[in-house]
């Protein structure tokens, strides 16, 4: 189980938290979510920047150093694009991630470390990560096949990840969803136009969606007829369920046009479809292609909610219960009190799945699809507020109201108008 500790990193003080398998962060906006998230994100991405700086080494137009030289500059580039100058940062703000016993990436601020360089970014490897890039310094690609290739790549994963690839959904997707053809030309500008994680993002939308094609149904029909892929059908057609609950359409992407189609003749294009259908469709999509596939993966996902009516909050949080049922791992960060409320009916559904016998089964499946069942003990949620994280989970379940505080001021005042209001009834009642 990875660990990962922040220290007086962007609005956050001191953080340090287990990653499970499904992770929530909620708190107030701007209070450091998201800098966590994308946090993990960076490390999470490491063992790929090292087989992409492995591939660089054969290159005669690129300036070599040493391999871990070489593999900082990359590292220190990612960082910047992700969270832009560390001009403003304080010296001694620090990272530490642990990817597992042994096995860990420190970084820092150094002073100085290159003349008129202000708060320049440095890395330090544990001695595993320190060993491992010693064996490569050298590496050529020549006298490698393919198998050889194939091995390197699966012990360079080995090292740095737990076999999940990790897809960010950042907020703020729809713009994605609207302009990736028009965001494509900026993925290879020289410059920082778009951060990192959007840029990954909209690469990955950028790459399935010729394959969805038709639509995903059609994609379902594509594996089943010609791969030997073992493939949930129960989980895609509750999907299926939910993704219709929340889109009311069938996603399909026709000669170069996104469009969501209604019945069979009428649709709509992806840019006049509503708010909450731009800002989810890319989201169902994800979690579709990647159940059809069956790949196992490590989802990092903003605001779930976002532009989502309360009903269709809900089947987004079972869907994205389902997809971790499945296989997967999640870390979500929210500050909807229905995305929470929908997490805490699975994890009590969950719970009582231990418990029930033949008996009440089917009645604690007529409730919840038990497909969207999920485990305490794989679940951990904070709350992150002030700078620092504090464990939102009490009794099995995440405290809603450590986010609802809206909901009690408002009926405070709701309380308080009312006395206002009786007290001009008795003056009237006076009078």
């Amino acid at each position: 189980m990875a660990y990962i500790q922040l220290r007086k990193f962007g609005p956050v003080f001191e953080c340090q938290m287990e990653v499970r398998p499904f992770t929530v962060l909620t708190g107030p906006q701007a209070s450091g979510k998201s800098t966590i998230a994308k946090a993990i994100f960076f490390f999470r991405t490491v063992a790929q920047d090292f087989i992409d700086q492995i591939q660089t080494r054969t290159r005669e137009d690129v300036y070599h150093t040493t391999f871990e030289n070489d593999l900082k500059k990359r590292l220190r580039s990612k960082f910047l694009q992700m969270f832009g100058s560390s001009w403003s940062m304080p010296l001694d703000m620090g990272l530490h991630y642990e990817y597992s016993k042994g096995v860990a990436i420190d970084l820092c601020l150094k002073s100085n470390a290159i003349a008129s360089v202000r708060n320049f970014i440095d890395f330090s490897f544990s001695d595993a990560i320190l060993e491992f890039i010693k064996q490569y310094e050298d590496y050529t690609e020549r006298g490698w096949d393919e198998d050889s290739w194939q091995k390197l790549q699966q012990e360079i994963q080995a090292l740095f990840s737990d076999g999940y690839d990790t897809i960010y959904v950042p907020a703020g997707r729809s713009l994605a969803t609207l302009l990736t053809d028009q965001l494509m030309p900026l993925l290879s500008s020289e410059g920082r136009s778009l951060d990192f994680c959007m840029q990954s993002y909209v690469q990955k939308i950028s790459s399935i969606r010729p394959q969805i094609g038709g639509g995903l149904s059609d994609l379902l029909d594509s594996v089943l007829h010609t791969t030997q892929l073992r493939v949930n059908q129960d989980a895609l057609r509750r999907l299926t369920k939910l993704m219709q609950g929340v889109l009311h359409a069938r996603y399909v992407y026709d000669r170069g046009e996104e469009k969501l189609f209604f019945d069979e003749d009428r649709y709509v294009k992806i840019n006049f479809a509503s708010s909450g259908q731009q800002e989810s469709v890319w989201v169902f999509n994800l979690l579709y292609f990647h159940l059809v596939k069956n790949r196992k993966i490590f989802l990092i996902m903003e605001e779930p909610e976002a532009h989502l009516y309360p009903d269709s909050q809900k089947r987004m949080a079972e869907a994205i219960g389902l997809f971790a049922h499945e296989g997967n791992q999640v870390l979500v960060t929210t500050h909807s009190p229905y995305i929470l409320g929908q997490f805490n009916n699975m994890l009590y559904a969950g719970e009582l799945q231990e418990r029930a016998g033949e008996r009440y089964e089917q009645q604690l499946h007529d409730v919840l699809h038990p497909l969207s069942y999920l485990s305490f003990a794989e679940t951990r949620a904070v709350h992150v507020h002030d700078g620092t994280v504090e464990d939102a989970v009490r009794n099995g379940l995440i405290c809603n109201e450590l986010i609802d505080d809206a909901s009690k001021e408002i009926n405070e005042e709701t309380d308080a108008l009312m006395t206002v209001e009786a007290h001009m009834d008795e003056d009237v009642g006076d009078a």
